[in-house]
């Protein structure tokens, strides 16, 4: 499977701005699932197209169904792996990962199940996590036409405890800056973690 990395355009700068207002939301807090919890290595997705990225505080993996075909319901899983030493209590939007597709000439893919791009909230959240410890997402789409696209992943805002004190390294976004961004909104943009555009090839249904 090749990846490249191509900037997407405006389309996503704007989703990443937006991605940042979680901070200015409420939230309340959750905590992780216990029975989520690994040996500080994700386990191996059951999907033949498999993403990985991986900071100093956690790994995003990203799960892509071998193949997709036009017209077709299919369901994109991602899971975001806390492996820091100490405990948490992660501020980030809901749902923490999100998906996009952008189509051959960077733009977001439309269909008559969903409107895009999506309907993501600024909701802001907590979630106490212990190292190990996965939060999961999962979309469901369906493209109509064959052709070829790309899937990104990314997270939300990533801070501890505060989106006003601790962010968390981020990677991925760096090539989204701008200048006229602020200093903050720049912040905020290096706090989250996204894939490179995974290609995919839809065919015939």
């Amino acid at each position: 499977m090749k990846r490249r990395f191509v900037i997407v355009g405006v389309v996503l700068v704007v989703v990443g701005l937006l991605l940042g207002g979680v901070v200015l939301a409420g939230g309340n807090e959750k905590t992780a699932d216990p029975n989520e919890k690994s040996a500080g290595r994700t386990e191996p997705l059951d999907a033949v197209l498999v993403e990985e990225v991986r900071t100093a505080d956690f790994i995003l993996s990203v799960e892509v169904p071998e193949q997709i075909r036009a017209g077709e319901v299919f369901t994109l899983r991602g899971t975001l792996e806390y492996i820091g030493e100490e405990d948490i209590r992660l501020f980030h939007g809901h749902p923490v990962i999100r998906f996009y597709i952008v189509d051959g000439n960077g733009q977001y893919v439309s269909n008559d199940l969903f409107a895009h791009p999506r309907g993501y909230t600024c909701e802001g959240v907590w979630t106490r996590l212990g190292s190990g410890q996965r939060m999961k997402a999962q979309d469901t789409w369906k493209i109509d036409h064959p052709g070829e696209y790309e899937i990104i992943a990314a997270t939300t805002v990533l801070a501890n405890n505060d989106p006003w004190e601790e962010l968390f390294e981020g990677k991925n976004y760096e090539r989204f800056l701008r200048g006229d961004m602020t200093e903050r909104v720049k912040e905020l943009t290096r706090s989250k973690i996204a894939t490179a555009p995974i290609e995919i090839t839809v065919v015939n249904g």
